[in-house]
């Protein structure tokens, strides 16, 4: 029997001037399958805010379709004819993740892509994972041989990479079912949540609407959660195979 998803999405504005982080799910009637996609703009105005929304409709729509990468090449088509001789700066952007469900006859599991630094979390085998790696030069610095770059690296997570409006890889991954819970967010919450957070509320017993209120919640206790907050929790409705005890964190 093919896994049935319950998904539950929680925007949150906070402090910040523009709500530029969006969520979108589309449903592909033909193939019975959803597509997900969590994006963030880039900077603190309107028209990233329009283009991260415009861009989440978009991949979700296609990658239920055609699989995430193709969601959000499609999303980047977009943007560049939306932007096509606006003038440097008056350009939206932002970056992004997509997930789509994989057949159950090849096992099941999720094809996840991304652009920058939003990302997707499973709950598998019991552990907790970040199967994403942010596109940011912060990352870039942690990964160069240099101690004293990785030493400077948290001072430049904020610099992204990858986005969808510019030309760069779109990275991909596949995770191999069974899946227990499944979480895309924005920077507004991975760069403020603890991973001991992640895990101890992504592994609970609780619902999907119970757990993404969970994380918002606990994100927003945080004295430096001061971004917009965009998240999809999705757990299966029709599989016995519960979120493990205890689980090894690998975040």
């Amino acid at each position: 029997m093919p896994v049935r998803w319950s998904a539950a999405t929680v925007t949150d504005q906070g402090p910040r001037r523009c709500m530029a982080d969006a969520a979108h799910v589309h449903y592909y009637r033909p193939a019975d399958r959803h597509g997900w996609a969590v994006a963030d703009g880039i900077g603190d105005d309107y028209e990233p805010a329009d283009a991260a929304r415009t861009a989440a409709a978009v991949a979700a729509h296609v990658a239920s379709i055609s699989g995430a990468a193709a969601g959000i090449a499609a999303a980047r088509a977009e943007l560049q004819d939306l932007y096509a001789g606006a003038p440097r700066g008056q350009e939206g952007d932002c970056v992004m993740v997509a997930a789509v469900p994989m057949a159950e006859r090849v096992g099941g599991g999720f094809d996840i892509a991304w652009v920058g630094d939003c990302r997707a979390y499973v709950a598998q085998n019991g552990t907790v994972r970040q199967v994403t790696e942010d596109h940011t030069q912060g990352e870039e610095m942690r990964r160069s041989g240099n101690a004293w770059t990785r030493e400077l690296a948290p001072g430049y997570d904020h610099i992204v990479t990858r986005s969808v409006l510019r030309v760069s890889p779109i990275a991909s991954v596949r995770i191999a079912g069974p899946v227990q819970r499944l979480l895309l967010c924005s920077d507004g919450v991975s760069k403020v949540l603890p991973a001991a957070d992640v895990v101890r509320i992504l592994t609970t017993s609780a619902t999907a609407p119970r757990i993404a209120r969970a994380l918002l919640s606990a994100t927003r206790a945080h004295l430096r959660a001061r971004d917009n907050v965009a998240l999809t929790v999705l757990t299966p409705r029709n599989r016995t195979h519960g979120p493990a005890e205890n689980p090894a964190a690998r975040i």
